[in-house]
């Protein structure tokens, strides 16, 4: 209930936006852990818990608007909170003079049933607050809070009377406070242990609880309660209270879980959870608003439905189980609910549970939290070695039956149907058990035995496979428990572990053999003139009837024109080579286009060499020859100019040419020069392939 008042600030402050700077400063980045949830007890045994509470705060008495206004928003017609109103204490269990206040609530044990734990919490404000740099007294900004002139929230003990016995003050546990630098409301907890108040308790009927001397301050928004969690057992099954055995475990902590706090999470593991009856939680927690939506309590991730009909988002409503004299369904201080776990949340077969406390709205403090998972008294297990085999192959299997109790278990019976196995394989005949007696009544196995307290009965067989198989293919088979209560087996189960199913390795199929790729590279023309851009395309074909996977080639990119375009695969360039890679098709090619500028130099020669990156193509890097297919060559004419006739009348249409004629031998030698030049390049270039 930690909602700040504007107006409320701007009576402690200079002004009213100084306070809320302050105040959003003095906001901690992640939920303040004051004490860590830690196990206070935990026992596998025929019984469960059950957690009730209660406040001892009270609306005022008057203003006789503000009575009514505060008795209309606990009874939820109005959505105002305790911040609106100046919290007193009430005084219903009867105490006497000099006790601070008091409140009852209420709790049946089972008929027959002893109390193996009972746990008090209590708490709530400690009548201080941070607003910015100053420590005020204040449960909330709304208005002052005075506190008890005694000796202060961690020593005050508590007075507690069980089914109207003796009036008890009761040992001071595990106490802890808000630190005084966090910013807002501070609060503080404390626990103990009154296991010894319900010695010999009557069971079958409702016991009245009393408890009263709860430090608390009063004044606008603060909040004071209390809960009481109390496990009973029964020494054996009983078929109508504990007809299972539950792991049962109860913690506390202290955690200030704010509306930008990350999640708070309680891990619970060494428990099996089996058949289908309910899991169970219980939390206590203090400030929780039933007009502020946000706060959630999930348990593997899946969120809880509110007991009390808030749905999922509004967990945390100041409502508690068992709550007597006074009994709000809004009590503005405490919530100490049961829940019902989902299956979905913790299915058959489940070996931990992440409990979590998350908001994003709502502020609370959670301190207390109880959990019941059903558990075997036979935990049976089945597995198999080797986990995969093949055809021809050997399976053994190992079916487990471990009595986790503290009583024997006699007249164990358990069935392994063997007929969805037999269709591929032959029972091997050789069942053992180290602990009663094994038989076999084609197809089915059957054991039978009594289990001691603490040990575990192991039963082998094995089974051979076909080569080839016969079947289905599938070695599935589950073990079932027969006339055997209290087992994580029982029939209809679908608990993982009491199956396993080998898988059958099929013959791994011959690696395809790898393609050979033929490369050809080939410009459309030998010859260009001068600067001309000519067309080169080159082609992987792969004639097999695989695909060629993961090929590559690369070729320089002197002289290219643009980006290269290929109808499948990927070009890049690195530097002065472009590289294409890709997959070559069955029966099939692919085609490689690009365009080349020639040389601008008459008789030069442009040489495109292909190389393959990959094994197994004509264009290694040893490939060499005249007649190369991976090489493109493209000569560049030399082209002699004739100078064009006289003509009187017009003016020239072209560039005037050199003129040539018989009569010049130098010219004619000359000639013959460039072209032998040219000749012998274009024969160097076809040389100048890759080593064979």
């Amino acid at each position: 209930m930690w909602l700040r008042h504007l107006k409320g600030m701007a009576a402690l402050a200079a002004t009213a936006t100084a306070a809320a700077t302050l105040v959003a400063a003095a906001v901690p980045a992640s939920a303040v852990v004051v004490e860590p949830f830690a196990k206070r007890y935990e026992e596998a045994l025929y019984g469960d818990f059950i957690t009730l509470g209660n406040t001892v705060m009270r609306c005022p008495s008057t203003p006789a608007d503000d009575a009514a206004r505060c008795r209309a928003a606990q009874a939820g017609t109005s959505t105002e909170n305790n911040n609106q109103f100046d919290m007193q204490y009430t005084d219903t269990a009867g105490f006497g003079t000099g006790v601070l206040n008091s409140s009852t609530g209420q709790v049946t044990i089972p008929p027959g049933a002893t109390v193996a734990y009972a746990r008090l919490f209590w708490g709530g404000n400690d009548g201080t607050y941070k607003l910015g740099r100053n420590q005020i007294k204040r449960c909330d900004t709304a208005g002052l809070a005075t506190s008890p002139g005694d000796s202060g929230p961690l020593d005050t003990q508590p007075l507690v009377r069980v089914n109207g016995g003796a009036e008890s003050k009761v040992t001071v546990q595990n106490a802890v406070r808000t630190p005084a630098e966090v910013g807002g409301p501070h609060y503080y907890t404390a626990e103990s242990d009154i296991t010894s108040l319900f010695a010999g308790v009557t069971t079958g009927s409702r016991i009245p609880i009393a408890v009263g001397d709860i430090w608390a301050p009063t004044g606008k928004g603060c909040v004071g309660g209390w809960s009481l969690t109390v496990v009973y057992k029964y020494d054996a099954p009983n078929a109508q209270y504990a007809p299972t055995r539950r792991n049962v475990y109860v913690y506390g902590g202290h955690v200030v879980q704010q509306s930008k706090d990350p999640d708070t999470t309680i891990s619970i593991d060494d428990f099996y959870r089996t058949g289908t009856r309910n899991v169970r939680a219980s939390v206590t927690a203090y400030e929780g608003d039933a007009n502020v939506t946000g706060d959630q309590f999930l348990v593997n991730g899946e969120r809880i439905a509110d007991p009390d009909g808030g749905g999922t988002n509004n967990f945390f409503d100041s409502h508690a189980d068992g709550a007597l004299d006074p009994n709000d369904h809004n009590n503005f201080s405490i919530d100490a609910k049961e829940a019902i776990i989902p299956s979905a949340a913790l299915p058959q077969g489940s070996t931990s549970a992440d409990l979590t406390f998350r908001t994003r709205g709502d502020t609370y403090v959670p301190s207390a939290l109880a959990f019941s998972v059903p558990v075997p008294d036979l935990e049976i297990k089945k597995s198999a070695t080797p986990k995969k085999v093949a055809p021809g192959g050997k399976v053994t299997y190992t079916i487990s039956a471990k009595n986790i109790g503290d009583l024997d278990y006699p007249g164990a019976k358990l069935s392994d149907d063997l007929g969805d196995v037999l269709d591929d394989g032959t029972y091997n005949g050789d069942a053992k058990a180290d602990i009663g007696t094994v038989t076999y009544d084609a197809p089915r196995l059957n054991w039978r035995g009594d289990v001691p307290a603490g040990k575990t009965a192991t039963i082998t067989y094995s089974v051979t496979l076909h080569d080839p198989l016969t079947g289905d293919g599938k070695l599935t088979n589950d073990v079932m428990a027969e006339d055997t209560p209290r087992t994580n087996c029982e029939e209809g189960t679908t608990d993982p572990n009491c199956g396993f199913t080998p898988t059958i390795e099929e013959p791994t199929p011959p690696k395809p053999p790898t393609p050979p790729l033929k490369i050809e590279n080939k410009p459309e023309t030998n010859t260009a003139p001068p600067c001309a851009t000519v067309k080169d395309t080159i082609t992987l074909r792969n004639d097999s009837a695989y695909p060629r996977k993961n090929a590559a080639i690369s070729w320089p990119t002197k002289g290219a024109v643009g980006t290269p375009t290929a109808s499948a695969g990927t070009i890049t360039r690195s530097g002065s080579t472009f590289r294409w890679s890709g997959t070559v098709p069955a029966h099939a090619k692919v085609v490689i286009k690009e365009n080349v500028k020639v040389s601008c130099t008459p008789g030069a020669v442009t040489v495109i060499p292909v190389t393959g990156e990959v094994p197994g193509t004509n264009c290694s890097a040893r490939t060499r020859g005249g007649d190369d297919p991976c090489t493109a060559v493209i000569v560049t004419k030399r082209q002699q100019a004739r100078p064009t006739p006289p003509q009187a009348s017009h003016q020239p249409t072209g560039p005037e040419l050199a003129e040539t004629g018989a009569d010049s031998d130098a010219l004619l030698y000359g000639g013959l020069a460039v072209s032998l030049c040219g000749l012998g390049a274009l024969i160097l270039a076809g040389m100048r392939g890759r080593k064979h």
